[in-house]
């Protein structure tokens, strides 16, 4: 893994956020019990924010977050999944009612479901560059019901992992302590989708700015790039919006990655 800094982002983060990042992916830090403290708090913006605000003024203003990148079956065709709402049940304090759309190649499926908390931990140790934040994790059951009347639709049940931080208020906040580090990820996904009309099952997964278990998909240990035997399952705009020259090519391969296609 390399490290990529923002301008205005001291150079000492540099091993730092290396150590964090690789320590977390492959080693999960000890933690303590957050399970119970969930009960307050309103989850929604973890999985459903267009904005996002670094807590340190010196990153600058607030980021813009695309939907998740995902994949479905074995040749990593490209899996678009977008939320259009996500609401705290009032009888259960762990379940949040979701609804939004997916879409594989050109079919679009609206969805309902829940995101139910499963587990909640805080980390022992502090953030190394950011101490006055104590972070943490959930782990997640995610169970999602495409309309059965749409073409090519199904069910989604997988396991997402959400990694938060507490704010001056104890409030669990969206992790982007790292985002200005290569491999930053978030709401990792795991699942698999199976078809209402033949039961077949297909790997699905899913997460923010990186995919979870996308074997050969992915080449690069910084960004998330696309080998090129895959680009053309749906990912040609993606990789070329990522990495492309400022030429009229990529102008459209960005204004298609910010196409609001679930309208």
């Amino acid at each position: 893994m390399t490290i990529r800094l923002l301008s205005n982002a001291p150079a000492r983060v540099l091993l730092l956020v290396l150590l964090t990042l690789t320590s977390r992916a492959q080693n999960p830090p000890p933690g303590v019990d957050y399970y119970a403290a969930l009960k307050s708090q309103n989850l929604a913006s973890l999985w459903l924010a267009t904005r996002r605000t670094h807590p340190d003024a010196q990153m600058g203003k607030p980021a813009v977050f695309p939907d998740p990148i995902g994949f479905i079956g074995p040749n990593y065709q490209r899996f678009y999944l977008h939320y259009t709402s996500i609401k705290k049940d009032p009888a259960n304090p762990y379940v949040y009612r979701v609804a939004g759309k997916t879409r594989v190649k050109n079919n679009v499926c609206a969805f309902t479901g829940t995101i139910t908390v499963l587990k909640a931990r805080l980390y022992k140790a502090p953030n190394a560059e950011y101490p006055q934040f104590r972070e943490g994790e959930l782990t997640c059951r995610v169970e999602l019901a495409e309309a059965r009347s749409q073409p090519g639709s199904g069910t989604i049940r997988g396991t997402l992992t959400t990694y938060f931080y507490l704010d001056a208020q104890q409030r669990p906040q969206y992790n982007l302590l790292e985002m200005h580090a290569d491999g930053f990820s978030n709401n990792e996904c795991r699942g698999t989708w199976t078809s209402y009309a033949t039961g077949q099952s297909k790997k699905c997964n899913w997460g923010d700015f990186f995919i979870p278990d996308a074997g050969p998909l992915r080449f690069s240990d910084t960004e998330f790039q696309i080998a090129e035997p895959y680009r053309a399952n749906g990912w040609q705009t993606y990789q070329l919006a990522l990495i492309g020259d400022d030429n009229e090519a990529t102008r459209k391969a960005r204004a298609e990655e910010q196409r609001a296609w679930w309208k």
